[in-house]
């Protein structure tokens, strides 16, 4: 059996009388199926995923992170890692969050975490550098940041931190040079 739509054009009479409206013409229209045959639920719609991407998740996180909204940053980064999501960008930014919290053991393994994913990501060997002085493991935290300088010759951060690391160390000449060389750099 044919359906039939009917389409209503409306048109209000008198501009200034409101609500009084007055139908200025009527078309019926075929449809080209029958509509008790069809077993399909059509959905119309501009949001077409309910559920957010892993990007969209991501984003998001940094997003809030970038904000300054920690806890909600936290939350998004904690959600994506529990659903088994991969990007080391996640884990170095919530390692980031964790060692801002006091949770230096947990971001240390956020971070080689996030190094694990993408062993090139010189933030990554950066904040993990930052952790393992924290942590007391002085030569370590300096291999760290020399291998964030090795990927990234230009980091000015690991090169200001490695002189940091270097001072505390007492090696005040390479401490000079890598200070000298952040300063160049930036």
């Amino acid at each position: 059996m044919i359906q039939k739509l009917r389409k209503t054009y409306m048109n209000e009479s008198n501009p200034r009388k409101k609500g009084n409206k007055k139908v200025a013409e009527v078309k019926t229209y075929t449809v080209p199926f029958a509509l008790e045959d069809n077993q399909t639920n059509i959905t119309i719609g501009t949001n077409l995923s309910t559920k957010p991407s892993a990007e969209q998740i991501i984003n998001r996180a940094i997003q809030f992170h970038l904000k300054g909204n920690i806890i909600e940053a936290a939350n998004y980064y904690q959600h994506f890692i529990n659903q088994g999501f991969k990007d080391y960008r996640i884990f170095s930014n919530y390692g980031v969050i964790l060692k801002s919290l006091g949770n230096l053991v947990e971001a240390e393994i956020a971070q080689r975490k996030a190094i694990e994913l993408n062993p090139d990501f010189a933030d990554a060997h950066n904040n993990l550098g930052n952790l393992l002085k924290d942590l007391g493991n002085l030569k370590d935290a300096e291999l760290a940041f020399r291998k964030a300088i090795e990927i990234k010759p230009t980091f000015e951060v690991a090169h200001n931190n490695l002189g940091n690391l270097l001072k505390d160390l007492g090696n005040l000449k390479d401490a000079e040079l890598a200070f000298r060389k952040a300063i160049e750099i930036k």
